[in-house]
């Protein structure tokens, strides 16, 4: 059986220093960032995305932009505030800025690997809820 997929695509320039495009699928949003100019910029854009999509897991692509210090710091908060959430939040990114990135951060290099990521949070999530009940 094929499944297909419905895609809304939407641009957004959520302020002067980010601007991404953001494809909608079903319990999914796809966020490519294009261009950031000031790194909090990344964590109240996205963080303000996010609450607008409190159901949906999130694939953010960061690959057109060099990732640096300050860059990674304000993607580990937004793993840090949405780690409780019942959502993935995975990001995409260029192998070489993967170092930037703790060993068990949702960072992967294709979006792939990022859909294979949020699948086993997913069933990992469904695990603890049986043992829940």
């Amino acid at each position: 059986m094929k499944f297909a997929h419905i895609a809304i695509v939407i641009s957004f320039t959520f302020s002067i220093s980010m601007k991404s495009n953001v494809t909608q699928e079903k319990d999914l949003i796809k966020v490519k960032i294009k261009s950031v100019e000031n790194p909090s910029d990344l964590f109240s854009d996205m963080d303000r995305l996010l609450n607008n999509y409190l159901e949906e897991h999130c694939i953010a692509d960061v690959t057109e932009i060099k990732i640096n210090e300050a860059l990674s710091r304000e993607i580990n908060k937004l793993f840090d505030k949405h780690r409780s959430s019942r959502r993935s939040l995975i990001f995409i990114t260029k192998i070489e800025d993967l170092s930037y990135f703790d060993e068990h951060a949702p960072v992967v290099p294709t979006e792939q690997e990022a859909r294979d990521f949020l699948e086993m949070e997913e069933i990992e999530r469904k695990l603890l809820d049986s043992e829940e009940e």
